[in-house]
């Protein structure tokens, strides 16, 4: 949704929390603001019945708890396109982290004022994520942290197999030009899919060549 044009165009929040004084009390300040339709609130149960026949920009969710990742599949299967924002965040990156890998689209801080949330609800809309120079730092650290993790996984072998595998090498191919078995190639190709968690030879490339650069080499 374009949000450049300010209170022209509005956008439709719904508020999903277990505790009615936290959604209320949302509510209560949201509906003030000239750029929000705040379509409702209700409980994390009831509100999958109703957005069910409500079209909804923006899903605002207590902060991630245990079911966070179950909750957060239950609206995309309703809405593919809802955004969803986590209200009551602690802005440290395992908090952010934790966010992301339960799928949710942004965050609004615990300290947060009213402003705060209406510029959340607008970047999330755009598909923008706005944190402090101190979290975007972290996450930066977190993810060169996991693609050095991932990649040294790999053993040397592993590596040359996957070198060959960017080539677009079969199995037998990789096995006659590293002088082995056709079945020692399969294993390191099978070891090479569990380390980089995937299932299939295409996404194994794929995500080396995210993690170290389209022209990946060998050790």
């Amino acid at each position: 949704m374009d949000t450049s044009h300010g209170a022209a165009v509005q956008i439709s929040v719904f508020i999903v929390s277990n505790v009615r004084l936290h959604r209320d009390g949302l509510v209560a300040l949201l509906r003030g603001c000239p750029s929000i339709n705040v379509l409702g609130a209700d409980s994390v149960q009831e509100t999958q019945n109703v957005l069910r026949t409500t079209a909804t920009d923006v899903a605002l969710i207590d902060a991630p708890s245990p079911g966070a990742s179950d909750l957060v599949r239950a609206l995309r299967k309703i809405c593919a396109r809802i955004r969803i924002l986590a209200v009551g965040i602690r802005e440290t990156a395992s908090e952010v982290v934790t966010c992301a890998a339960a799928g949710i689209d942004g965050y609004v801080p615990m300290d947060a004022a009213l402003g705060d949330v209406v510029i959340a609800i607008e970047n999330v809309v755009r598909g923008e994520l706005t944190c402090s120079p101190k979290v975007a730092a972290s996450l930066y650290q977190c993810i060169g942290s996991s693609r050095a993790s991932a990649v040294s996984a790999l053993t040397t072998r592993e590596l040359q197999v996957a070198e060959l595998m960017n080539l677009g090498c079969p199995t037998k191919e990789i096995a006659w030009r590293l002088g082995v078995q056709p079945s020692t190639a399969k294993n390191h190709i099978r070891n090479i899919l569990h380390k980089l968690d995937v299932h299939r030879r295409g996404q194994a490339v794929a995500k080396l060549r995210t993690l170290t650069g389209e022209g990946f080499s060998d050790a």
